[in-house]
């Protein structure tokens, strides 16, 4: 017992001085905001506390900060454009089928999805990246399409 507390403890002064990188992203400066009053008045007439929300918050801004940085990675999104950006306001929107990421003023994003009707669901990385469309390529045919 006295030799496995001296191996964990030797172990734990090893690490100490070692630093694990944490991989950076190109979203990683991003600070992601709700826009509470689309989630307390919703298409869906659901009540959130104050604690699924902050939940909510911090699941959806590892996502879409994950997402955006493999974006940036297969060259979807342009790592400038998302350098530029500061802040990304979270919005319940009723009735969007696809989440959906565009510029809502200089250097903030709107992303909007039908998250009340979804139970706080988040939307998978392939769909974030899918609906950034509007943000990194405005004049395409996906946006377009979409009526954004």
């Amino acid at each position: 017992m006295i030799g496995r507390a001296a191996f964990v403890a030797a172990s734990a002064v090893c690490l100490a001085g070692t630093s694990v990188a944490k991989p950076v992203g190109c979203a990683d400066h991003w600070k992601v905001e709700l826009n509470r009053e689309s989630f307390a008045h919703n298409g869906a007439g659901r009540n959130f506390t104050a604690a699924e929300l902050t939940l909510f918050r911090a699941r959806l801004d590892a996502q879409l900060k994950s997402a955006i940085a493999a974006g940036c990675r297969q060259g979807r999104v342009k790592e400038g454009d998302a350098k530029k950006i500061k802040r990304v306001q979270i919005s319940s929107a009723s009735g969007a089928n696809e989440p959906t990421l565009y510029l809502h003023a200089p250097g903030s994003l709107a992303f909007e999805w039908a998250f009340a009707e979804e139970k706080l669901a988040i939307p998978p990385a392939k769909e974030i990246l899918a609906g950034s469309a509007c943000w990194t390529s405005p004049r395409s045919s996906d946006c377009l399409a979409s009526g954004d």
